[in-house]
């Protein structure tokens, strides 16, 4: 029943006592019935933030003064007592139409019906709440993540949330990377290819179980990068021995940024382009050197500094990651043995190519000319660690690529899954823009990086989120596919899972030096 309390009821928070022997949890929905005012086919959902005990008879006081008397604890309870109640604090959700004919869900609206104190509170119906938070009702209609905490009902979330990206946060071994692997599988079921770039060898096993391909890089015969599919800054920074800003270092981008220009146009006119060779950077270099206020020992180093490209890892026949994905639907790239400036690399190479294609296909659908599966194309890219690929704060080569597929992705029909323990080192401006949000337990310190993004999750499910379980993760977004925040427990997965705590102590035994005796 709701009641009268301080700053309530009032159309964003109210507070209700509580049955005896009825329990609510942190998140939990229930309604509020108008029925007293005539709308009974009305119901204010409400959420709910904190529970408080009132019990006089246990202040410190009483309590101390008992047990110096030994007198015992109080024989009164809940069910028989008149001063000992619990009072619910909540905050409305949303007033829910529950007219005969109206389909779950679709008569919601922002709460305009004032809750009064003795208005009776009940719980929702597991269908009613779905449909109140944006879900699905059925798993075969969108993404079957998990189940809404506290019920048996799964959770569906609308597929189209892939288009607008994912970010899944939280510390180790809380969760994330588990609950990425649930999300690769819903990507499976609905035939949405995937890059899924993975430095710590955790979804290997469950790529290869869903029939994908895992290269493990640096691997040449497998993967290369052609200097045509990189640009000038991304270039330098795996030249060997190039200190990013010397002039060098510019002039070596300039002209391999010259000579991809050249190519692009070549392949806008003709349908082809030859790749841009080492020997055309040396070439380049000299002749922007010797027309340039470039000093001769500057054009040397430049030139010395791209005759080492040969040694690079990644530079080599261009890697088709179009062709691949339509073959293979889900490639794993394992980069657990790449330098960080290499992952960097591999992930804006395959965000550039994915967008471009993305765009072709759209383009091709505009114009009246598609072919066959440009409508329906829709690519994912996904990458573990994102907080060392695309660091808040800094501009690598990463950054710009991958700003502009968080901004502009849904156009480019590519989406973006972001997972990282640390989203306070996560690029601002892209975490911002990931439109769903999977927050596993977080330290408090991380918990400020997730501030503009958390939707309508209340302070005291924020202040829970560092306590959570494993496998329990809150879950916030923007528009209709996820109306408002709530707990989920993530479903088990039907692939490996790998990447685990290596069992270091399994078999070990400590030595018995005396200590303690």
């Amino acid at each position: 029943m709701v009641v009268q309390s301080e700053g309530g009821p009032s159309f964003q928070k109210l507070a209700i006592l509580l049955e005896p022997g009825r329990d609510v949890r942190p998140g939990e929905f229930l309604a509020v019935w108008h029925g007293r005012r005539g709308k009974g086919d009305v119901l204010t959902v409400i959420q709910v933030d904190d529970c408080k005990e009132h019990n006089p008879n246990e202040t410190p006081e009483l309590a101390h003064t008992r047990r110096a008397l030994e007198l015992g604890p109080v024989a009164s309870n809940e069910e028989s007592s008149t001063r000992i109640f619990r009072v619910a604090t909540c905050k409305t959700i949303e007033d829910l139409d529950t007219s005969p004919g109206v389909p779950a869900g679709a008569g919601a609206s922002a709460p305009e019906m004032l809750c009064r104190a003795g208005d009776v509170a009940v719980r929702l119906p597991d269908d009613l709440v779905t449909a109140a938070l944006g879900g699905l009702d059925h798993p075969s209609k969108g993404l079957n993540l998990g189940t809404l905490l506290g019920t048996t009902s799964p959770m569906t979330l609308s597929p189209e949330i892939l288009q607008l990206h994912i970010g899944v946060f939280g510390n180790p071994g809380k969760g994330k990377s588990y609950a990425s692997g649930t999300i690769i599988e819903e990507m499976s079921d609905w035939d949405v290819p995937g890059i899924i770039l993975d430095v710590n060898g955790e979804m290997v096993d469950a790529v290869e179980a869903l029939g994908g391909k895992v290269i493990s890089l640096p691997d040449k015969n497998s993967f290369g990068l052609a200097l045509n599919r990189i640009t000038g800054q991304e270039l330098a920074s795996i030249t060997p021995q190039v200190d990013l800003g010397r002039q060098y270092a510019e002039l070596i981008e300039s002209a391999h940024d010259a000579l991809r220009t050249q190519r692009i146009q070549e392949e806008l006119t003709t349908g082809k382009a030859d790749d841009i060779t080492i020997e055309d950077i040396v070439a380049k270099v000299t002749l922007f050197g010797q027309s340039s206020r470039s000093t001769k020992a500057t054009s040397e180093i430049a030139i010395a500094r791209v005759k080492r490209l040969g040694e690079s890892r990644l530079i080599g026949p261009n890697f088709a990651f179009i062709e691949q994905l339509k073959k293979h639907r889900l490639i794993c790239l394992d980069c657990r043995r790449l330098q960080l400036s290499e992952t960097r690399l591999v992930a804006a190479a395959a965000a550039r190519e994915l967008q471009n294609y993305g765009r072709t296909c759209a383009r091709r659908v505009e114009q009246g000319t598609p072919e066959e599966g440009d409508a329906e194309w829709l690519a994912v890219l996904f990458i573990d660690e994102a907080h060392n690929v695309v660091p808040e704060g800094q501009t690598t080569v990463t950054s710009n690529v991958l700003r502009e597929l968080a901004r502009m992705g849904r156009h480019s029909r590519t989406g973006l899954i972001l997972a990282s323990q640390s989203p306070v080192d996560l690029d601002a401006s892209i975490l911002k823009r990931m439109q769903t949000r999977m927050i596993f337990a977080l330290e408090r310190d991380q918990l400020k990086a997730i501030g503009g993004v958390r939707s309508d999750l209340g302070d005291e499910l924020v202040d829970a989120l560092p306590k959570l379980s494993r496998g329990i993760c809150a879950v916030s977004g923007n528009g209709d596919q996820i109306r408002h925040g709530f707990m989920m427990k993530v479903r088990e997965r039907r692939t490996p899972v790998g990447g685990g705590t290596p069992p270091v102590f399994a078999t070990r035994v400590k030595r018995d030096r005396g200590v303690g005796k």
